[in-house]
């Protein structure tokens, strides 16, 4: 299926297909956090940036243990197929080499090999963090970091990374990964460090104009029952620059439905426009 996104044709989305590749491999050159230190510096190796212009890694996160139903929570490998379909969505809008998911399909697999993925890490790897700009974090339940990897969560996103953390609010169930994240965040950079992201900031205009409705929530497309829990787009700022993305609203979920079977092709078409703007954002900024 062909999905256009095309209704809101605006100057910088125009901007950024002109751009092209020269806009994303600019922005990807100068975030220092894919940059090593001097100290650091040794004999180059291959990167996954130096073949392809945009990639999202996981991040592997040891969740708590879970209380409730009994088919497991939804862990941070959760549905390869909503990464495969917002990079191929992607590249639609912007001429960009993107590292392709292989294997996945939509909603499946549920669970992904980490060989599957873009890429894999976790903050108990300051050096391999360096590599990528862009992370993406999802899972369900309740987990915590060690003191090292807080220490190594805050050098990457003061050093110029970009983290996206999305709870997998499942059907009725609580905003635990949320819950979890907005302590973390507090914890390492401080109370009040967590603000709402206002709807004139750019990351809801700069590709597709979302300041009418903010960070999308999804519905049951039978019933129209709201998914997830909305707490509003939340955001870490180091001074100027949004640095931290936290959704409470599963829009991974969204990334799955393709042929809009669960949410209709509006929540899906609302799903990956905010991906794409998030993206896009961390990427020039």
């Amino acid at each position: 299926m062909q999905m256009d996104f095309g209704t809101n044709k605006m100057e910088r989305r125009d901007f950024l297909a002109l751009a092209g590749r020269t806009l994303l491999g600019g922005a990807l050159a100068s975030t220092s956090a894919a940059r090593p230190n001097d100290s650091d510096r040794g004999p180059p190796e291959p990167r996954d940036l130096d073949k392809y212009d945009f990639v999202i890694p996981r991040v592997r996160v040891q969740e708590l243990a879970y209380r409730g139903r009994g088919k497991g929570p939804d862990v941070w490998n959760v549905r390869p197929g909503g990464d495969a379909n917002l990079l191929r969505e992607l590249t639609k809008v912007i001429r960009c080499r993107v590292k392709p998911i292989q294997g996945t399909f939509d909603w499946q697999p549920q669970y992904a090999a980490e060989s599957q993925l873009n890429a894999v890490v976790d903050f108990d790897e300051p050096k391999r963090l360096r590599e990528y700009p862009f992370l993406f974090m999802t899972g369900e339940n309740h987990y915590k970091f060690t003191d090292s990897q807080k220490k190594n969560l805050k050098e990457y996103v003061t050093r110029g990374g970009f983290l996206l953390i999305d709870d997998c609010v499942v059907a009725s169930g609580g905003d635990f990964f949320y819950q979890s994240s907005y302590q973390l965040l507090e914890e390492v950079f401080g109370s009040g460090a967590v603000r709402p992201i206002p709807r004139d900031h750019e990351v809801f205009h700069n590709v597709y104009d979302l300041g009418g409705t903010g960070l999308p929530l999804l519905h049951y497309s039978g019933d129209g029952r709201p998914h997830g829990l909305n707490h509003g787009a939340r955001g870490l700022f180091v001074r100027d620059r949004l640095a931290v993305f936290l959704s409470s609203t599963d829009l991974h979920c969204g990334w799955c439905d393709r042929h809009g079977t669960t949410w209709g092709l509006h929540g899906y078409r609302q799903a990956i426009q905010m991906g794409i703007n998030i993206v896009m954002y961390s990427l020039t900024h």
